[in-house]
């Protein structure tokens, strides 16, 4: 009787023990809605654009990094948005990129850092172009600066 005692004391502590573990997964904050590379044949120019989803809270003065991938450089674009509380959705846009060729994959990497600069959660995708950046114009075809898109005609050829 003692024995069953014992073995019967020894397993309900396990099943409370097993209990009391920390089985919660890690928070999700962000989530990934769409990007791709943008050629702009307007102004000549590509990027790589990502858009994410704030799924968590984040305490003010935190931030979204996006680290894309530039082709032909060892170090990557990295471009923070701050994090604002009434807003859902984030875009984050690269630079304009050189050197994109069709069907080479370019990778991003998004973070969520809190206001004390702790990683929160991370997001890696990759984008490929169907096509290479030389099918932009070698000049771009409307001047950014002036109101209602005034082409430069000699760049029209």
């Amino acid at each position: 009787m003692k024995l069953f005692n014992l073995v019967a004391c020894l397993f309900f502590s396990a099943l409370i023990l097993v209990g009391c573990g920390d089985n919660q997964k890690p928070k999700k904050y962000l989530q990934f809605m769409g990007g791709g590379l943008t050629f702009n044949y307007r102004y000549s120019k590509a990027t790589m654009v990502v858009v994410v989803r704030r799924v968590s809270p984040i305490a003010e003065g935190g931030k979204f990094v996006a680290l894309f991938e530039v082709p032909g450089e060892l170090t990557p674009d990295r471009v923070e948005v701050p994090n604002n509380p009434s807003t859902l959705t984030f875009k984050l846009e690269s630079r304009a990129l050189k050197g994109i060729k069709k069907d080479v994959p370019l990778h991003v990497t998004v973070w969520a850092i809190d206001e004390k600069g702790v990683k929160l959660d991370e997001i890696k995708t990759q984008f490929v172009s169907d096509v290479d950046e030389d099918t932009l114009p070698s000049k771009p075809l409307m001047d950014p600066n002036t109101p209602g898109y005034v082409p430069y005609l000699e760049n029209l050829k």
